[in-house]
């Protein structure tokens, strides 16, 4: 059986490994919603919800 260094010392690793993980995701997530504001920009002159509403009158 391990002893409670060993489980201690196992926690912490697991500790370490969350913190990674959830900068990991912070930083994921800083990309999409900065790509989602470049979108906004790309499409705002399209119209309603950009839609080139022009298109569906021909």
């Amino acid at each position: 059986m391990t002893s409670n260094e060993d489980l201690i010392k196992q926690l912490n690793e697991l500790k370490a490994e969350v913190h990674q993980m959830k900068e990991m995701v912070s930083m994921l997530l800083t990309m999409v919603v900065d790509m989602e504001d470049d979108d906004d920009e790309e499409f705002s002159g399209l119209g309603i919800g950009g839609l080139d509403i022009s298109r569906f009158n021909n």
